[in-house]
């Protein structure tokens, strides 16, 4: 003890200091005690022995001491010290001042702890001795009053389905111990509510002493996130098998929870300073995440639903292309096809080698596995160019002439996706797998943003069913290839008839799908403010495709190529990652101005059928023969005008809809621009159906049962969307205050449900495409209408 004691003096003895009185007493713990002492007067309290299994707070505050001369506390345990001082100087979160708090406690750290969580027997029978030497000191040389209080932890060991009540400052730290028993499944949840909105620390740390409690130290250990109104944090047992301990600490502001601490600027930005010595009460939870069985029936139940029901499809698809519209074709076996129609010129001989296996007698050339076709490509002559911007009713036969150079064209629309796939996936996936390794090895949850009440960690990942979910956009995309690949066996390229194919763009869908699914599985990994586009670039491609798709039906020599489409997409793209980044004002300024100039470029090659300078000339022309008048600048194809001029409107009230929507903070850069890219292709898939009803063209069977699985698809699917469970604009702290519980087998939340109801609705979108002109499959190609 005297070896003890002389640490102890010589820990508050100054150099300069030569007369100090020590005095001692043995201290009663139920007792408050208050002293009164100066940098010649100091203090030694003795807590005799005491035999109990919770540990001790000790609580110490003042009136009048100064934080330039603060009262020194130094407890010592058998085998640990610990110190602080009263006043307690708490940096702010910013770093640019400091916050005085004149209250403070501590718990101190159980020295038996290795002892108690090693024990066969409970925890609640634990008998273990506890004493403590509390030193007081300070160097003011005015009289300084301190009072101390020990207060046992009655409610340290906590248990599983119990609530708990805590008050929590920046000075008065808590923490509580859990241990796993027979009733614990594999992995547990620690859910934490607070009502006054204070921002504060959770962290979750091994059970050695000694406890990392303090703001400037609370992150060197274990895992933790910030909290102010709503957290949740799930701890595996393979983890912590002997226990952890359970750590709340309160900041001194709210900057850390505050958007300004958001690494996306907004355009509101409040931060709510807290009042010193301010106390936050907060309830927590222990509860029961869910089992390894329960793991593994989530898992493989939806894989097999997944399976069965893109079993299922596959089959009707097959049915539907054997039996189904296309089976009335003439082309195919038991029609009314006549060989004389086979060379009927150069550039219209158009067969597959099945009709020859079906009829091996009637012809004696050999016939190459592919489609024969011998057209070549000829540009059209000025006076051709004029007829057509004259014609007020145009057909798809004028936009046809050369299938070869269709297929290539298609054909492209997928080498382009696999390439920028590849390209763009490599860096994706080594991004979120070092985000990933961060969290796991820094214990950093506020890099991702995690829907923590529904988040199972599972192979090294922190969020498994977010990123399992995404299977069956992977899944549909291989069936529609598939559905895709037995189509080209059925329909082949061909001239004069209907539609022209373009199964290239069809496999660029699909691979798109597969792509989608797998990206919005590597955003999962590690959801951030820093990657939200890794979940959406390949919703871009799709929803152009799909307006390329449409497009292309009655345009298809005239349609956009891949290179000058996919140039545009990464424009987009790059334009999105900036306004994510930086959604200043100037940002929006430059895309309105980008997104107007391609509207209009747009509109004009549409109008013109991609001969904007003949247009533009011949419309010069007019002018210098007629003069400006009304009868110079009346469109020939009113109602192609008057259909582009209602797409311009909707795509400006869109745009208008975005700004205003971003500026009330309701949606962000990112999501606006999926919007509006989604809207276009609806519109376009809307305007494309009922102009087929005005041009009395039928829907087929096949097109409306797609089209209305798809609506039911999308509708439910939209519901869950719409009810998110996280908010990546926002602070992590602010994100988890919409984290919802677990819908679906204990495993998968809402937006869960919607990977798993948008991958369908994708594929019966796609189909619907694929199915919608094959009404007219058999009809002759100068009397199908252009619009």
């Amino acid at each position: 003890m005297r070896k003890e004691w002389g640490l102890l003096l010589m820990s508050f003895v100054h150099i300069h200091c030569v007369n100090i009185t020590i005095d001692q007493r043995v201290a009663n713990y139920k007792e408050t005690f208050t002293q009164t002492i100066n940098s010649t007067y100091q203090f030694i309290l003795f807590f005799p022995d005491i035999e109990t299994a919770n540990p001790f707070r000790v609580k110490a505050w003042s009136t009048n001491a100064l934080a330039e001369q603060p009262v020194l506390i130094v407890v010592q345990q058998e085998r640990q010290v610990t110190s602080w001082q009263v006043p307690l100087l708490v940096d702010s979160s910013k770093g640019h001042s400091i916050v005085t708090f004149l209250n403070t406690s501590k718990t101190m750290c159980h020295d038996q702890m290795d002892s108690i969580v090693n024990s066969d027997f409970s925890i609640g029978d634990q008998k273990v001795s506890q004493s403590f030497i509390l030193a007081l000191a300070t160097s003011s040389t005015n009289s300084v009053s301190i009072n101390i209080a020990l207060e046992e932890e009655e409610h340290f060991y906590v248990t599983l389905d119990e609530t708990y009540t805590l008050s929590i400052s920046p000075s008065e730290p808590r923490y509580v111990f859990y241990k796993f028993d027979e009733n614990a499944s594999d992995t547990v949840i620690i859910e934490v509510d607070s009502d006054d909105d204070t921002c504060l620390t959770v962290s979750i740390q091994d059970s050695r002493c000694p406890v990392l409690d303090m703001n400037k130290d609370i992150k060197y250990e274990g895992y933790y996130q910030t909290v102010n109104l709503k957290g949740a944090i799930t701890i595996r047992k393979n983890q912590y098998r002997n226990g952890f301990f359970v750590v709340f600490v309160a900041k001194p502001d709210n900057y850390d929870c505050s958007q300004e601490n958001s690494y996306i600027p907004r355009q509101l930005r409040t931060v709510h300073i807290l009042t010193l010595n301010v106390s936050s009460t907060i309830t927590f939870k222990i509860r029961n995440s869910i089992s390894m069985s329960d793991y593994i029936i989530a898992s493989l139940g939806t894989l097999i639903v997944c399976s069965i029901v893109g079993v299922v499809l596959t089959i009707t698809a097959l049915v539907l292309n054997r039996f189904g519209t296309i089976s009335k074709n003439k082309y195919e076996k038991g029609g009314s096809w006549k060989p004389s129609e086979v060379l009927r010129s150069r550039n219209e001989f158009i067969i597959g080698s099945d009709f020859f296996r079906r009829f091996p007698t009637k012809f004696s050339m050999p016939v190459p596995e592919d489609i024969l076709i011998t057209d070549y490509y000829e540009a059209l002559s000025d006076d051709q160019i004029h007829k057509l911007l004259k014609s007020e009713k145009l057909t798809v036969s004028y936009f046809a002439r050369h299938p070869k150079r269709i297929k290539q064209r298609s054909y492209n629309y997928l080498s382009h996706t696999l390439s920028i796939a590849l390209f763009y996936s490599i860096p994706v996936v080594q991004l979120v797998v070092t985000y990933q390794r961060i969290v796991n090895q820094t214990g950093n949850e506020d890099m991702c943003y995690y829907n923590f009440l529904c988040a199972h960690p599972a192979l090294g990942f922190s969020d498994f069913n977010h990123i399992y979910s995404n299977i069956g956009y992977v899944i549909f995309g291989i069936i529609f290839i598939f559905v895709v690949i037995d189509r080209h066996t059925i329909i082949k390229i061909r001239k004069e008839k209907g539609i022209p194919v373009h199964y290239g763009l069809f496999h660029a869908m699909g691979v798109a799908l597969i792509i989608e699914g797998l990206l919005s599985a590597c955003y999962h990994i590690c959801p951030s403010q820093s990657n939200y586009q890794f979940d959406t670039s390949f919703m871009y491609v799709m929803a152009v495709l799909c307006m390329i798709k449409l497009y292309q039906n009655r345009h298809p020599d005239v349609n956009a190529t891949a290179y000058s489409t996919f140039a545009v997409l990464g424009g987009t793209i790059f334009l999105a990652t900036v306004g994510i980044l930086n959604g200043s004002l100037a940002i929006w300024v430059i895309f309105a101005v980008c997104y107007t100039i391609l509207c209009v470029t747009i509109s004009f090659k549409i109008y013109f059928m991609n001969y904007v300078l003949e247009g533009i000339s011949q419309l010069r022309s007019g002018v210098k023969r007629k003069g400006v008048c009304k009868e110079t600048f009346i469109p020939i194809r009113k109602a192609r005008f008057i259909l582009l001029l209602m797409a311009n409107i909707a795509n400006y009230g869109m745009l208008i809809t975005g700004i205003c929507l971003y500026k009330d903070q309701v949606t962000d850069f990112g999501t606006f621009l999926l919007g509006i890219l989604m809207g276009n292709a609806v519109i376009h898939a809307i305007f494309y159906t009922c102009m087929k009803l005005v041009n009395k063209e039928r829907i087929c069977f096949e097109a409306i049962c797609y089209g209305l699985c798809g609506i039911a698809t999308w509708s439910a699917a939209g519901v869950f969307f719409l009810d998110a469970a996280t908010l990546w604009t926002v602070t992590p702290a602010d994100s988890r205050q919409w984290n919802q519980g677990c819908i679906l087998l204990n495993f998968f939340d809402k937006h869960d449900v919607w990977h798993l109801l948008s991958a369908p609705a994708l594929y019966f979108s796609f189909m619907f495409l694929l199915c919608l002109d094959d009404d007219i499959v058999d009809k002759d190609q100068n009397e199908i209408t252009v619009f």
